[in-house]
């Protein structure tokens, strides 16, 4: 790893233990149902996610020619910087507002304007503190120990992350068959940390297909599951990956490995076996 890499490290690694502090904090003040405001993204905007974006976007913005994307604030930053950070303060909202221990901070840095441009993410587990970070083109890691995604392909013997949360019943219908087929069925309410359980093997596969993702809400663990081995598709945005918008809404299916992906577009990409799947077109 060059010291380029290494400097970002550092800086993500600080960054993001400061996010955990303060967002401990309110947890330990009562105040996780503090509402103060609305975001950029239209989401409600919790005390906890103020704190965690400020505490991100403080360190970040000492990074000369860097513009950074949030889901609470926007655009921030140098508007006329080439490097850009997409971050997600506090992915895991609502779990943390209940106090459902799953929940994370995840930064990807990027060059260019789409998700494919992204060079280095970096996921921290605000619950146990642990750090999933990735380098394009040298692998995925877990508190500094590499990982990698299984090897199952068989649908029957696979765990499942599968987000239904407020799916139509047409949506839910085109689900039917691998909802049928899947060993386990499960969703844990963050999805860039539950791509890095899939990064890790913990998980076999990850698929939402509601057409809602956001760049924000994926963009550090999805290249984290990819060095790790996943095999991921895109749905409903060109092939050269979504652009970073918080306008921009998609759905993605990632697995383990080819052999299981395959089984699992494949049973998603019918209704009942009859007609194409709705939430699965092209854009």
């Amino acid at each position: 790893m060059n010291s380029k890499n290494d400097a970002w490290e550092r800086l993500l690694s600080v960054a993001t233990r400061r996010v955990q502090k303060s967002v401990a904090k309110v947890a330990a003040e009562r105040s996780r149902e503090m509402v103060v405001g609305t975001g950029a993204s239209g989401d409600k905007t919790l005390l906890a996610d103020l704190k965690a974006e400020e505490e991100l976007t403080t360190a970040l913005r000492r990074i000369e020619g860097l513009r950074i994307l949030s889901e609470e604030a926007g655009i921030l930053g140098d508007a006329e910087g080439k490097t850009l950070a997409v971050i997600d303060p506090l992915d895991g909202s609502s779990n943390f507002k209940r106090g459902i221990p799953f929940y994370c901070t995840s930064v990807a840095i990027a060059e260019g304007h789409h998700l494919s441009g992204v060079r280095t993410a970096m996921v921290r587990n605000l619950v146990n503190g642990d750090v999933y970070y990735a380098v394009k083109g040298k692998g995925a890691t877990k508190n500094g120990e590499r990982i990698s995604t299984t090897g199952r392909g068989e649908l029957d013997r696979s765990v499942l992350g599968v987000d239904l949360s407020g799916t139509s019943g047409e949506a839910i219908s085109g689900l039917v068959p691998l909802l049928a087929r899947a060993g386990r069925v499960v969703h844990y309410g963050a999805n860039a940390l539950e791509l890095c359980l899939l990064a890790e093997g913990k998980i076999d596969a990850f698929v939402d297909v509601r057409g809602r993702m956001r760049v924000t809400d994926i963009a550090g663990g999805y290249l984290i599951a990819r060095e790790a081995g996943a095999s991921v598709s895109l749905v409903g945005t060109p092939p050269s990956a979504p652009e970073f918008s918080l306008e921009t809404r998609f759905s993605l299916v990632a697995s383990g490995n080819q052999s299981l992906h395959r089984r699992i577009m494949g049973c998603i990409g019918s209704s009942g076996g009859t007609s194409e799947n709705p939430f699965l077109r092209p854009a």
